[in-house]
């Protein structure tokens, strides 16, 4: 075999791989108004519970997804911090050194939770912008559930549990 023809083989070979090895987003829910490609989404998202909110991803193939979400604040409660968790069952994972925001200057980061914080609050009314990257694993497809969770200032919490603590009061009495 000529070395050109073995050259223009293994171009080949190498074209076809990086195509097979190219990321494919399946399917992408969530009750926030969003938009997404392949390689990632935009979110934008009115957060009005003190609960978790859901997103639910399907992908196939390895890849590295970003994450791009404006939670706005329609809780009632200052935001101090805000958490995102993965679903381990899922096998996605966040990328370490990814994430930013345009609130809190602090990340955490375990490979399946990332923890936002100071220096500034996310005041009732506000938005926060969060982006981050996703690494998907190999063999696929996988689907895999991301929760968020806003932090509370320490002075809700304390005003939410002693509410609480007289509802039970009056309850018994």
């Amino acid at each position: 075999m000529s070395k050109c023809k073995v050259f223009f083989t293994s171009m080949a070979v190498v074209v076809l791989l990086s195509g097979v090895l190219q990321a494919s987003l399946v399917s992408f829910s969530t009750d926030a108004v969003s938009s997404w490609s392949p390689s990632g989404a935009v979110i934008l998202q009115g957060i009005s519970a003190p609960g978790p909110a859901n997103l639910t991803m399907t992908a196939e193939t390895h890849s590295t997804f970003t994450v791009i979400i404006t939670a706005v604040n329609d809780t009632g409660f200052v935001w101090t911090g805000y958490s995102l968790d993965l679903d381990p069952a899922g096998n996605a994972t966040f990328v370490d050194g990814t994430a930013g925001s345009t609130v809190f200057d602090n990340v955490a980061y375990t490979p399946y939770t990332l923890t936002f914080s100071a220096p500034d609050d996310v005041p009732i009314g506000g938005a926060v912008g969060l982006q981050f990257d996703l690494d998907i694993p190999d063999t696929g497809p996988h689907t895999f559930t991301l929760t968020q969770i806003p932090i509370p200032e320490p002075a809700t919490v304390a005003l939410l549990g002693l509410g609480a603590l007289a509802l039970v009061a009056r309850r018994k009495s």
